[in-house]
């Protein structure tokens, strides 16, 4: 009897276990996967325009917040892996969006390795930040920052703990902001079409796992609401890719619309013009008129000049013909 009984829970110890294998494997493998989609994105299109490359320095950023945060709070060892291969991810991200955008400022020939490496002049610069000229000073930048959060650990956080739980925070926070810098990308260009439709798909189904996760193990409110956020910046990117992003029929609807309304701003633009406006254009119709004048008047010279050529071609013609006939 005793025997009969260990056995269910054998097995279900079995599918417990690989269940959580599975997740495991998914929380690791899943991002970084969505990011590849976008970089797939921009070798089909040949183009990187559309696409915030603020969102690579925000993930960045969170996810090595993320590292040390774990190095003074052990957590799940899971999203430990999972910020390793995020950060790879990115810096590939960055790479091919360099590679396709319409200015090109990753070509390294103009200086030397040295130079590239020993020039830290941009890094300061604040007007530049992740807008370097080179590929080689985004790297930069992320080294100067992994420096200084390693040296404020070093000093800091072995003298207070609590350090580590303000890192945790820091990493939270940037993270819920994620979407932010690509929903105001899409507003201004009014274009979607180069953003991956799997990379916003999978943040979707990501962010609802993580504030169902969150929910169910009692998480601070803040976490909640932060994976809340997420959601929500979520479907307003899936509804930017359906009015932006050329495909189904609510972009035919937007694109109709935002016809109408530039046709109605020209409209209006055309009824807020001054008499000076009107002076200046019937000024500009006379100079016009006078040198369409001119240029008519130099034709008609230059056609007359062009029959008296012909006339006196054909008189000496004749007369040369007259002259053979009397031979």
């Amino acid at each position: 009897m005793s025997t009969l009984d260990q056995i269910p829970q054998n097995t279900n110890s079995i599918y417990s276990t690989t269940i959580k294998i599975i997740v495991d494997l998914l929380i690791i493998f899943g991002p970084p996967v969505c990011y590849y989609s976008q970089a797939l994105k921009f070798k089909t299109t040949k183009s990187s325009k559309g696409f915030s490359k603020i969102l690579c320095l925000l993930l960045l950023l969170t996810n090595i917040l993320r590292i040390y945060f774990w190095l003074g709070k052990p957590f799940s060892i899971s999203l430990f892996y999972q910020s390793f291969l995020i950060i790879m991810s990115q810096f590939y991200l960055i790479h091919i969006y360099l590679q396709y955008q319409e200015k090109q400022k990753n070509d390294l020939s103009k200086k030397t390795l040295l130079e590239n490496i020993t020039n830290w002049k941009d890094i300061f610069n604040l007007s530049k930040i992740w807008d370097y000229d080179y590929e080689i000073d985004y790297y930069k930048f992320i080294f100067l920052f992994v420096s200084i959060l390693t040296l404020a650990c070093y000093i800091i956080g072995l003298k207070n703990t609590k350090f580590y739980e303000f890192v945790g925070v820091l990493s939270v926070s940037i993270e819920t902001f994620i979407g932010i810098p690509q929903i105001k990308e899409n507003c201004v260009l009014k274009n979607a079409k180069n953003l991956s439709v799997a990379m916003i798909f999978m943040w979707l189904i990501g962010d609802i796992f993580k504030a169902i996760y969150n929910f169910i193990y009692k998480n601070p409110i803040q976490i909640i609401l932060g994976s809340l956020f997420q959601i929500c910046e979520d479907l307003i990117l899936i509804l930017q890719i359906l009015f932006y992003g050329g495909i189904g029929p609510l972009y035919a609807t937007f694109k109709k619309n935002y016809k109408y309304l530039n046709s109605d701003e020209n409209q209006g633009n055309e009824n807020n013009i001054n008499d000076n406006d009107i002076d200046s254009l019937k000024e500009d119709i006379i100079d016009l008129n006078n040198e369409n004048n001119l240029e008519n008047k130099n034709d008609k010279n230059e056609n007359l000049n062009n029959s008296k050529r012909k006339t006196n071609d054909l008189d000496k013609y004749n007369s040369k013909a007259n002259e053979i006939i009397e031979l």
